[in-house]
Order: structure tokens, then sequence, then C-alpha cells
């Protein structure tokens, strides 16, 4: 069964790179959007399995892009969040471990490690990494 999958992530390449892994490994793409504010309206439509985001992008900061992750979190707690992001700064980390994320993975994505990790989760997803 695939992993149907929003990805929030503001440059153009990055979302085709995610998303080209993403399905590689058995994940269903079912949307993209590169701000928060879509992301929401995006995850709404679809309800995804997985939503991949970004908190680094125009207009929005690593914090302010907090809400789009709690309000996914408080529609739909099954909903797991993999933030994936170019903010190292260790708050914004700690905040959204504690928030209850899957994983915090820095750029640029080691796309072995990122299936990895989504394996301990969706033990569905292929092997073929």
């Amino acid at each position: 069964m695939a992993v149907r999958t929003l990805i929030v992530e503001d440059e153009p390449m990055t979302r085709r790179l995610l998303t080209l892994r993403l399905e590689h490994i058995g994940c269903e793409v079912v949307g993209a959007a590169d701000n928060p504010r879509d992301g929401l309206s995006r995850f709404r439509e679809s309800h995804p399995d997985l939503v991949t985001l970004d908190i680094q992008m125009p207009e929005y900061d690593g914090l302010d892009s907090a809400g789009l992750f709690d309000a996914i979190r408080s529609e739909d707690p099954r909903c797991e969040i993999a933030v994936i992001t170019a903010s190292a700064f260790p708050a914004h980390r700690e905040r959204f471990i504690k928030a209850g994320a899957l994983l915090y993975e820095l750029k640029p994505v080691d796309f072995r490690r990122l299936a990895d990790e989504l394996r301990k989760y969706f033990p569905s997803l292929n092997r073929s990494t």
C-alpha cells in the first residue's frame, strides 16, 4: 500500500527530487505546495499519510511554519510530518521534534538515510534504495 504524501517545499528542484525519490520507495505523491498556506489547503484536500515540510520559505521562518505543523497535527494526529529543511537552528529542531515530527532532516538531503528513517514508520515502503 502506497504512503500518500504531500510535499511542502518552495524550491522547485527540491520538490522534484523529493517526488522522484519518494515515489521510488513506494510513496504516492498526492500534491505539492510552495508555502504553508497552500500546504494546509492541499492537506485538507488530499488527507495524506505523510507531509514533508520545509520550514524555511519566503515570508515564513521556522517558527512561522510551525502553524502548519500544528494545524495538521490537530486535524489528523495520524498524519506523520517529516521536516526537511536547511534550518540548523537547535531551537527549530527541538520545537518540531517535541511537537511530534517524525524526523528533522537537514538539506542537502541524504535520500538513503531519509528512506531508512521513513521505513521505520512505514514498513510497506520498498527497500530498493
